[in-house]
């Protein structure tokens, strides 16, 4: 019986120990060696030179052979739109720029209001889109939609004859959120929000946005890095055709708010100083287009550097998240992008430079946003200990006890075999000495 209990001990000894290093090649996490080396240069020359800064030692102390030199001046210059940042929307290499037609009450007209979008892009925003699509690919997603209530109901003023909403409290009567405009692109481009909102006709219109202090009407708004939302009221003029069917074209009113969507979308983009020559013009002046170019450069610039950064220290704070070949093929392409960017900005070359900085924003950001290392910053160490010890627990405590028996047994059939060997060696000691005496004593005779 006891030989039986041993030989079941020993075959979950050995079979543990022949499983360790299955478990182990099935856990171990895939490390793909990521060379972060010049992101790490760089950042340390930044931080000595923010210290020089701090210290008193002046602002301009990279040495101008070190790795991205030039990079400073993006970066010492990253706060110079403080004023506007918060309007302006974040650096992408990709925007969806949604325009929604929104009709609030259909039931309360006699028509239903509809537009010609194409025509009207193309002739209010699509030269102006031409001229930044090196900056970033622009999807363009048009619609219209019915059923939009405001959040409080607009004050009537007898005087004007016109529906007020007071500019000073606009966020307590529209918040689009509350419109379920479904805009969201298919991918994780910014999406950028431009509505024509068209007020109820039985006790909304006309709507006007009115500022009281300046006693003077408003008709449009911007949301920073939202969008914009313009109110249009409906005029029943010769230039509207109503089909039988009860639609009615009014895309010959809205050439002035397609205009003003522009306008908005130049200030969401960053062109904040146009004179009022130029905020009507199609196209804007080259310089301004220049000024857009390198204020992308340098956001793509500081977006990747702090991705890459921040992943680096993502990847060394926890050692078991899995790092794929995808992982370190990108962050070589952007850090690639970004050599490229470094030795076109030494050319002077403001589209070669722009162009290498989205590859980089991109690559960076694709890396830092996988889906493979997304999951394990939800997945820490103490998880697996609790996956583990339900698990092993049950099975490991009768094989240690089972192991912890056989030692006792072992321990007590040794001690057993010890003391009947010493019984055996007193009882042999004592006849040899009987033998020696009776010898002395010639009781015994020896031939």
């Amino acid at each position: 019986m006891a030989g039986k209990r041993l030989s079941i001990v020993i075959t979950f000894i050995v079979l543990f120990a022949l499983g360790i290093p299955v478990w182990w090649n099935t856990t171990t996490t895939y490390r793909s060696n990521v060379d972060f080396s010049k992101i790490q240069s760089f950042n340390k020359q930044i931080n000595n030179t923010l210290n020089n800064n701090n210290s008193g030692g002046g602002g301009n102390n990279i040495d101008n052979n070190s790795q991205w030199s030039l990079f400073k001046d993006y970066l010492y210059s990253k706060t110079s739109d403080n004023n506007n940042r918060d309007t302006v929307v974040k650096s992408a290499t990709e925007y969806c720029l949604s325009f929604t037609l929104l009709n609030a009450d259909p039931s309360s007209s006699p028509f239903i209001p509809r537009w010609d979008f194409p025509s009207l892009f193309k002739s209010q925003l699509e030269p102006f889109i031409e001229q930044i699509s090196d900056i970033a690919n622009f999807t363009i997603q048009s619609k219209v939609a019915h059923y939009a209530t405001l959040m409080k109901t607009p004050l009537f003023d007898k005087d004007l004859n016109q529906y007020n909403i007071p500019l000073q409290s606009l966020s307590e009567y529209i918040n689009p959120n509350e419109w379920n405009l479904d805009s969201s692109s298919s991918t994780n481009q910014p999406t950028l929000n431009f509505i024509i909102f068209i007020p109820s006709q039985n006790n909304q219109s006309p709507l006007y946005i009115r500022d009281v202090k300046n006693k003077s009407n408003i008709n449009s708004f911007l949301i920073p890095q939202w969008g914009g939302i313009i109110i249009h009221n409906v005029v029943d003029t010769a230039d509207t055709q109503v089909s039988d069917n009860k639609y009615l074209d009014i895309s010959a009113q809205l050439h002035n708010e397609m205009a003003t969507f522009r306008y908005q979308l130049q200030e969401l983009l960053g062109l904040h100083h146009l004179s009022p020559s130029e905020a009507v013009r199609l196209r804007v002046s080259d310089a301004h287009i220049d000024q857009l170019i390198d204020r992308y450069t340098k956001q793509n610039v500081n977006v990747s550097l702090q991705t890459l950064t921040s992943l680096a220290a993502l990847i060394d704070g926890l050692p078991n998240m899995r790092v794929l070949d995808n992982i370190q093929h990108l962050v070589a392409n952007a850090t690639d992008a970004l050599d490229r960017a470094h030795h076109c900005l030494e050319k002077h070359d403001r589209l070669c430079a722009l162009r290498a900085s989205k590859i980089a924003l991109a690559s960076s950001e694709t890396a830092f946003f996988d889906k493979n290392m997304l999951s394990q910053l939800y997945f820490p160490d103490e998880h697996k200990y609790a996956v583990y010890t339900p698990l092993f627990v049950p099975v490991c405590f009768p094989i240690v006890a089972g192991v912890f028996q056989e030692y006792k047994n072992s321990r007590a059939k040794k001690a057993k075999n010890y003391n009947n060997s010493n019984n055996n060696n007193q009882i042999i000691i004592v006849i040899i000495v009987i033998i020696t005496i009776m010898i002395k004593r010639n009781q015994i005779k020896i031939i």
